[in-house]
C-alpha cells in the first residue's frame, strides 16, 4: 500500500508530536508523511524536524504562512503521483489504530472513479476525554448536497489518484474558505464520496482550533458564533462561482442544470427557485429551512448573495 499522508501545521507544538506518533504507528514502511509547516512562530517546526531524523517516512517542508486552505491545497498539488491513496491530517488529533486500513478497504472497492472517503469523529477534549460524536448524516453524500452543505471533515479525508488529479486545479484560492468542502464539492461532481459511520480519529477540541466542532447542541452554538463573524452565503456562492470557472465545462448535464436553474445569484428566477421550490438539499429538514432563511435574510439585508467586488459590474 503506497499511502501518503499530508499534514499542515501552524502553532502546533502542544499536540503535534502525539498526532504524528499515532500516524506513524499505522503507516506502512513504504508510506510517507509529508508535513508542510505554515510559518509557525513557535517550536512546531523544530519538533517535526526532530521526529523526522528518526524516521525516513517523514518529509518536512518549511513554508511561509498561507492559511490552512491554501496550505492543504498546496500539499495536494505536491502529492507524489505514484501514491495509491492520499490522506489529510490535522496537527492536534489522534488517529485511531484502524484509520488507514478502513480508508484503504474503501478505496480498494471503489475502482478507478474519483473517490473521497471520510468518516465520523469521536469528539474529545484537550486531554482526549470523550465528549460526544460528530453527526451521523441521514442521507448519502451527493453533489446536490455538496452544493449547499459540507459533510466531510478534512482530517478524516482520503483520496484515490483520480480524485487527487481533479483537485490539483483549484482556481482562485480567495474564493475557497473551507478546503474540505471544496474536496466534497469537486469529487461528488465527478466521482463518489463514501462516509464511514465508524469514527476513525479522536478529534481534539481546544481553544486553538481553527474551526472546531461542538458536541450535541453546542455544535449549533459553534455554527452561530461562526455566522456572526463570517458571511456564510457569500462563502457558498463564491465557492460555486469558482467551481463553475474551474470545472463548469466538464460537468455532467444534470449537475450543470442544477447550478444554472437554482444557484445563479444574478438570475432572480434561479434565486426564487432556491428559496421556494421544496427540494431537499441539506441533510435534515430543519437545516434546509434554516438554509433558505439565511439566504432570504441576506437578500433582505441588501448584502446580496456574493460580495459586490465579485459581481459582473465590478
Amino acid at each position: 500500500m503506497r499511502v501518503v499522508v499530508l499534514m499542515s501545521t501552524y502553532r502546533g507544538e502542544r499536540y503535534v508530536r502525539e498526532q504524528i506518533v499515532s500516524i506513524l504507528d499505522q503507516l506502512p514502511p513504504e508510506g510517507r508523511l509529508i508535513i508542510r509547516d505554515d510559518g509557525s512562530p513557535d517550536g512546531t517546526l523544530a519538533i517535526i524536524q526532530g521526529l523526522s531524523q528518526g524516521d525516513a517516512r517523514i518529509e518536512v517542508i518549511p513554508g511561509k504562512n498561507l492559511g490552512f486552505v491554501a496550505s492543504f491545497l498546496a500539499l495536494i498539488a505536491l502529492a507524489p503521483t505514484d501514491a495509491e491513496m492520499v490522506m489529510l491530517s490535522d496537527q492536534d488529533d489522534v488517529w485511531l489504530p484502524d484509520k488507514v486500513q478502513r480508508a484503504w478497504d474503501c478505496m480498494s472497492r471503489s475502482g478507478a472513479a474519483p473517490t473521497l472517503y471520510c468518516s465520523r469523529l469521536q469528539l474529545v477534549d484537550k486531554t482526549l476525554r470523550p465528549i460526544g460524536l460528530s453527526p451521523l448524516w441521514p442521507r448519502k453524500p451527493s453533489f446536490a448536497n455538496a452544493v449547499t452543505e459540507n459533510v466531510v471533515t478534512g482530517c478524516t479525508a482520503a483520496l484515490n489518484p483520480a480524485a487527487v488529479a481533479l483537485l490539483r486545479e483549484h482556481g482562485d484560492l480567495r474564493r475557497i474558505y473551507f478546503h474540505d468542502w471544496w474536496l466534497y464539492l469537486v469529487v461528488s461532481a465527478f466521482g463518489q464520496v463514501h462516509f464511514d459511520a465508524k469514527p476513525t480519529i479522536l478529534y481534539r477540541q481546544h481553544q486553538g482550533n481553527a474551526i472546531g466542532m461542538g458536541a450535541g447542541w453546542s455544535r449549533y452554538w459553534t455554527i452561530l458564533r461562526f455566522l456572526r463573524k463570517r458571511n456564510w452565503v457569500h462563502i457558498m456562492f463564491n465557492q460555486l462561482a469558482n467551481f463553475r470557472q474551474v470545472h463548469g465545462n466538464r460537468l455532467p448535464a444534470a449537475h450543470r442544470q442544477l447550478l444554472d436553474s437554482t444557484f445563479d445569484p444574478h438570475d432572480w428566477r434561479a434565486v426564487g427557485r432556491l428559496l421556494l421550490v421544496p427540494r431537499r438539499l441539506r441533510q435534515t429538514l430543519l437545516s434546509d429551512v434554516l438554509f433558505r432563511g439565511i439566504v432570504a435574510l441576506e437578500l433582505l439585508s441588501g448584502r446580496g448573495l456574493i460580495p459586490p467586488e465579485q459581481s459582473p459590474a465590478a
